[in-house]
């Protein structure tokens, strides 16, 4: 039987276990999505083992039954921390992760029982580092992005339609090595966005010779957030903009500016074709960008100057 310590702060099992996988969940106001994503993983085919690492940015104990009623079933990590950033809580469980590669699914995310499977196939292949999927809503067509739907591998030109935070999992040596998410991305940061495509864009810096690999089977269901298009929707697009903006600002190499370019002129026409909510809401995208681009401007290279 396996023992467990718990406390308010930590549930973890004692035995030390050797893991392929660990799969990173930082959670903030979960209203019970986190129970059905558990469940998901609980549902996957036999394949490499795993352990789940959730770093619970909650003020209150609201996941501690959840947890508890997982624990028998999953290799539950369980660390509660006084902050509110996602790409720092991502670090945190990275730090604690034993496996030797990690996932970082959202909470409201339910992967799809063959993912591993498929990943440990594309993991065979040594000069892989990254490997991407996609998600798709309830009824099984791709979301968020447009994916692709063949398997492909991905380089700093075309890395922007081939992942999400969520989708990838990455080799926890190269990981660590470039000191994981950019903290200064991602919710909760100052830069609410991008932290992915930065996380991409420093391995193939660093990895030059490396491999990240994009396969459809790599499947998880995740809510889609828009459409609707309404005021939330606006406010989302400008939020998710200054992160690209500043992303932009940090690393003004061809393949961002690019993908800039490219953005602008989309936006741009979105707006022209008047639409209601979905034109404000690029007319916002492009508000972001501009403001994201300055304050990163002022963040990575005016600042960097004086100190």
């Amino acid at each position: 039987m396996q023992r467990y310590i718990t406390t308010k702060k930590l549930l973890f099992k004692v035995d030390a276990m050797e893991f392929q996988y660990s799969f990173v969940i930082a959670t903030l106001h979960d209203n019970g999505d986190l129970e059905y994503c558990l469940a998901s993983l609980v549902e996957l085919k036999s394949g490499p083992r795993f352990e789940v690492v959730i770093i619970d940015q909650n003020e209150d104990d609201r996941l501690a039954e959840v947890v508890a009623r997982f624990s028998d079933r999953l290799t539950i990590t369980h660390k509660q921390v006084q902050f509110r950033s996602a790409s720092r809580a991502r670090n945190i469980g990275a730090q604690l992760a034993r496996g030797l590669w990690v996932g970082f699914p959202d909470d409201d995310c339910q992967l799809f029982p063959e993912i591993l499977i498929e990943v440990e196939r594309l993991a065979c292949d040594s000069k892989v580092y990254v490997i991407s999927g996609q998600t798709v809503d309830v009824l099984g067509a791709p979301n968020i992005l447009r994916w692709r739907q063949d398997q492909v591998d991905f380089n700093r030109w075309t890395m922007f339609g081939s992942l999400t935070e969520a989708t990838l999992f990455v080799r926890r040596d190269a990981f660590m090595k470039i000191k994981g998410f950019d903290e200064r991305f991602g919710p909760g940061a100052i830069f609410p966005a991008a932290e992915g495509i930065d996380l991409m864009n420093r391995l193939f810096a660093e990895f030059v010779d490396m491999k990240a690999c994009y396969s459809p089977l790599v499947r998880m269901r995740h809510p889609t957030k828009i459409p609707p298009w309404n005021r939330w929707a606006v406010c989302r697009f400008y939020e998710y903009a200054i992160g690209d903006g500043a992303l932009i600002a940090k690393n003004p190499q061809p393949h961002m500016l690019y993908w800039g370019a490219r953005t602008i002129f989309s936006a741009v026409r979105q707006v022209l074709f008047f639409r209601g909510w979905r034109s404000v809401a690029f007319a916002g995208r492009l508000i972001g960008l501009i403001r994201g681009f300055i304050l990163g401007v002022i963040v990575f290279h005016i600042k960097t100057m004086w100190n």
